[in-house]
């Protein structure tokens, strides 16, 4: 733990090199931290911080910039800050006023997100496995072939393709359907399972499409998180190295990358360099968990490390709480 000086220069030095991206003096933290100490004092800390691995000197007449270990200091030691009132505002309108389906409303989340912090976002859907069956049909689009879709309690729509061994007719489909919609209706998409005794005397076209249908539901109850990428077109203004930014995009083209950046702990969790890809990459995350029915989902933003950690923070938080409100009242 720094002392208590040296860990004001920290954060002034940190605070200005997040406002300015270039090396900061010792006359620039004076201005910053307000400290009623000479500059030679501040050199002297700034020295001090440097050699405990905090801050480097990219030239010998340059200042100094914070290094990784600096970021994670202030973050570490950041005091809560509270999100400007007319941001505030506009994030509460927008979950008072859209109405939309959960996958469209997660979405525009991860724009809304973006739009206020000036940074990459990314929106993680909740599993669906908890979310209770409302509303099941099975289209016949070919003669063994079959979409089924299923609207969930939660507001999710879901389609998944089953393909049938045999030929079966549009009134077997209808039958089969009738079948499954008994038991699923109002049960936990995870637990959908037709017993044997629920199919009586139905023929086999009919109990083969009973069989595809269940697996169809069973698969959309295990598959992977549906994920939300907003204000990728901000990511010039965030990185000024191509290179990075190319870096970045490689990761959030591949889910399984992305899934692992965004914490699922609970409680807000900042992660940068190392700590992300085990690299030397600039880039830091931020993100919170919200709950939906017993499922997770996560909330991020995606930046460099010299970001603005209190307005990310203090963003991802409120949409995070305001997007898990609006859920729940939807369960309801």
């Amino acid at each position: 733990m720094l002392e208590g000086r040296r860990a004001e220069v920290l954060r002034a030095l940190v605070e200005e090199h997040i406002r300015t991206g270039q090396p900061v003096s010792s006359r620039a933290i004076l201005e910053r931290s307000r400290l009623d100490v000479s500059p030679a004092t501040v050199r002297n800390d700034l020295a001090a911080l440097e050699r405990e691995g905090y801050a480097v000197q990219p030239h010998t007449s340059a200042g100094r910039v914070p290094t990784a270990a600096a970021y994670r200091y202030y973050v570490d030691h950041l005091r809560p800050a509270h999100i400007r009132g007319q941001v505030h505002d506009k994030i509460v309108s927008f979950f008072s006023d859209v109405q939309l389906e959960l996958s469209k409303l997660l979405k525009a989340t991860s724009d809304l997100l973006a739009e206020i912090t000036d940074l990459p976002s990314v929106v993680v859907a909740p599993g669906v496995a908890h979310d209770k069956v409302r509303v099941l049909h099975v289209v016949q689009l070919s003669s063994d072939q079959v979409l089924v879709i299923v609207v969930t309690d939660g507001g999710r729509v879901i389609q998944q393709r089953g393909r049938l061994e045999t030929p079966v007719t549009p009134l077997e489909v209808e039958e089969a359907q009738e079948l499954v919609a008994s038991v699923a209706v109002g049960e936990e998409l995870g637990r959908v399972t037709v017993p044997e005794d629920a199919l009586g005397d139905a023929p086999e076209p009919v109990r083969e499409a009973v069989g595809v249908i269940n697996n169809c539901l069973h698969n959309a109850a295990t598959a992977g998180s549906e994920m939300f990428v907003g204000g990728t077109r901000r990511m010039a203004a965030a990185w000024e190295d191509l290179a990075t930014i190319q870096r970045v995009l490689e990761i959030l083209e591949r889910e399984a990358e992305v899934l692992k950046l965004l914490a699922s702990a609970p409680g807000t969790y900042v992660r940068m360099g190392a700590e992300l890809t085990g690299g030397d990459l600039d880039m830091a995350v931020v993100s919170r968990s919200y709950d939906a029915s017993g499922e997770a989902g996560s909330v991020g933003v995606i930046g460099p490390m010299r970001m603005n950690y209190k307005r990310a923070i203090s963003a991802v938080e409120e949409v995070t709480r305001e997007l898990e409100e609006r859920i729940s009242s939807e369960a309801d």
